[in-house]
């Protein structure tokens, strides 16, 4: 009778590992599903005119792919250049193949607040050449840096001054919600502001923003990895609208 109970008891316990492992690959297919197809991310938050930011971080994308992703994806931000000699490795590439979908593209610099000024806006001029239908220059600024508040306004009004000299067009400003009430809020509100906020709509009350940054979780089909999604405060029409003509 001991053997039997044992026996049964082993059974058991196979029974139940198998049946939990069930359960796991279940749960992961549903997790799956809703993170990577459904997105609730998006459906809670998206109201205008969707768009994504990417860089080399996200890896060598299949844009053939991103085209059949279910997101409504209209416009890219694609990283350029950072501080004064650097340039993103898949620059290039997701720039053709971005707008070989029929993508509205940015191209925008990661600005080191160390850095001179100038030089970092002759990094990009040098690598980055907008043409009618893309967005305008697009200057990320996050850090303040060891220069301290008035060097940082300073240099990124130097930059944004050359860009509109080059491009005949106001360039756009990237940071966060925190870092522009803080540093930078009175200073570049004569241009057109991307807020990062990973929060409700309400979070930007008082804000004048162009696009808004609201997450960095959504799955797009092409991309192995989660990429930002952001929301411009329009229809399709005004975006192409901001972007630059003849």
């Amino acid at each position: 009778m001991k053997s039997n109970n044992k026996k049964g008891t082993i059974i058991t316990t196979v029974l139940f590992i198998f049946i939990g492992i069930l359960i796991g690959m279940a749960g992961l297919t549903i997790y799956h599903h809703f993170s990577e197809t459904k997105n609730p991310l998006i459906s809670s938050h998206y109201n205008h005119t969707f768009g994504i930011d990417v860089s080399h971080y996200q890896g060598k994308i299949n844009w053939d792919k991103v085209k059949t992703s279910h997101h409504p994806i209209q416009f890219v931000c694609i990283r350029s250049t950072m501080g004064i000699d650097g340039k993103d490795k898949q620059f290039r590439r997701n720039w053709k193949k971005a707008k070989s979908i029929n993508l509205v593209c940015g191209a925008y610099h990661y600005y080191r607040p160390n850095e001179n000024s100038s030089q970092q806006f002759e990094n990009y001029k040098k690598h980055v050449h907008l043409k009618k239908g893309d967005l305008p220059p697009i200057l990320d600024i996050e850090r303040l840096g060891s220069l301290g508040k008035a060097n940082i306004r300073k240099g990124v009004l130097n930059w944004l001054k050359l860009a509109e000299e080059h491009y005949g067009v106001k360039p756009i400003v990237y940071t966060g919600r925190h870092f522009y009430h803080h540093h930078l809020k009175g200073h570049i509100d004569d241009y057109p502001l991307w807020i990062s906020s990973f929060s409700e709509k309400k979070a930007l009350n008082g804000i004048d923003w162009s696009f808004h940054q609201f997450t960095a979780r959504v799955r797009v089909t092409g991309i192995k990895s989660r990429v930002d999604g952001n929301d411009f405060n329009g229809s399709i029409m005004e975006l192409q609208e901001m972007c630059l003509g003849e």
